[in-house]
C-alpha cells in the first residue's frame, strides 16, 4: 500500500481498534483511537483514548477500522487550507462541533451535494471562505467560517458519503483558498496558494 492509499484509508476522523503495536507494552489489545493525520513517511497519526498519540506503522503494527457503519465522508473546508476528505461521526452533534454551531443545510449545485455550514457564521463574524457560483458564473453567495460537503439525494432522511467521483470534482472546485474583501460597490475573490505546506491538508 502506498503512502496516498494509505492516506485515501485513513482519514482524518476514523476510529482504529489496535490488536498490537511492536515494541509498545503500553498499548493494549482492543485500545480504541481516532486518525489525526498520516504523514509522509505513511504513519498513521492516532489520538488514542488513552491519552497516548504514539503512531501506527501500517507494515509492522496491527490494527483495523471501527465504526465504519456510523460514519460518513465528507469534504471539509476551512478557509486559507485546501479541502480535505473527514470521516465524520453521522451525529448533529459532530457536525455541529466540526462547523462551529448550529448547521445550516445549503444545496446550490445540481448534484445532489450539500454545503452544511454555520447557520451564524455571517451574523457571527466568521471569516470568509469561499464564494459560491451559479451555471452562469455569477456570486450566489459566499460561506462563512468552516463547512463541509456530503452527498444529500432527495430520497434520503440523512447525509451520506460522498461518492468518489463527486468528491474528487468538488475537491477540485475549492481547491484553493480565496481572500475575499467586500466593500460598498463590489465583491472581489483572490483564489490564492497557501504559502505553508502544512495548509495543504
Amino acid at each position: 500500500m502506498n503512502i496516498e492509499n494509505i492516506k485515501e484509508k485513513y482519514t482524518e476522523g476514523t476510529r482504529i481498534e489496535l490488536n498490537l503495536m511492536k515494541g509498545e507494552s503500553q498499548m493494549p489489545s482492543g485500545l480504541k483511537g481516532t486518525v489525526t493525520h498520516v504523514d509522509d513517511a505513511g504513519q498513521v497519526h492516532i489520538d488514542w483514548d488513552n491519552g497516548s498519540t504514539l503512531a501506527l506503522n501500517v507494515i509492522e503494527d496491527s490494527f483495523k477500522i471501527i465504526d465504519e457503519d456510523t460514519k460518513i465522508k465528507v469534504l471539509f473546508i476551512e478557509p486559507h487550507k485546501y479541502p480535505r476528505v473527514v470521516n465524520l461521526n453521522d451525529t448533529l452533534e459532530d457536525m455541529q462541533k466540526l462547523v462551529g454551531g448550529d448547521i445550516e443545510e445549503y444545496m446550490p449545485f445540481d448534484d445532489d451535494v450539500a454545503i452544511v455550514c454555520n447557520e451564524s457564521g455571517k451574523i457571527n463574524g466568521e471569516e470568509l471562505n469561499r464564494a459560491i457560483y451559479g451555471d452562469n458564473g455569477h456570486l450566489l453567495d459566499i460561506i462563512a467560517g468552516k463547512f463541509f460537503i456530503c452527498y444529500a439525494p432527495i430520497e434520503s432522511e440523512k447525509f451520506l458519503s460522498m461518492p468518489e467521483d463527486l468528491l474528487k470534482k468538488y475537491e477540485k472546485l475549492f481547491k484553493y483558498p480565496e481572500r475575499i474583501t467586500v466593500s460598498e460597490n463590489k465583491i472581489e475573490v483572490k483564489p490564492y496558494k497557501p504559502m505553508s505546506k502544512s495548509l495543504e491538508r
